[in-house]
């Protein structure tokens, strides 16, 4: 996917993640309207470093976790 004008956000993760190498691990949460295409940027932004990346659907507390735990297996 072509990005126009993301470079600033691209940037912040980044840097965001440049933190939580040096000083303390950080959350990163993306929200927004659906099909943007924020996995495509997350995915850009971390693309020459390994990271988790955790959907969370609309499910109940024990669906996620049980999806979460048979991913582990």
């Amino acid at each position: 996917m072509k990005f126009y004008n993301r470079e600033a956000e691209i940037a912040k993760l980044r840097e965001i993640r440049s933190l939580s190498y040096s000083d303390h691990s950080r959350l990163t949460v993306a929200t927004g309207r659906r099909r943007i295409g924020k996995t495509s940027l997350i995915v850009t932004a971390m693309e020459d470093e390994p990271f988790v990346y955790l959907f969370v659907g609309r499910k109940n507390e024990a669906s996620l976790c049980a999806g979460y735990y048979s991913c582990r297996m």
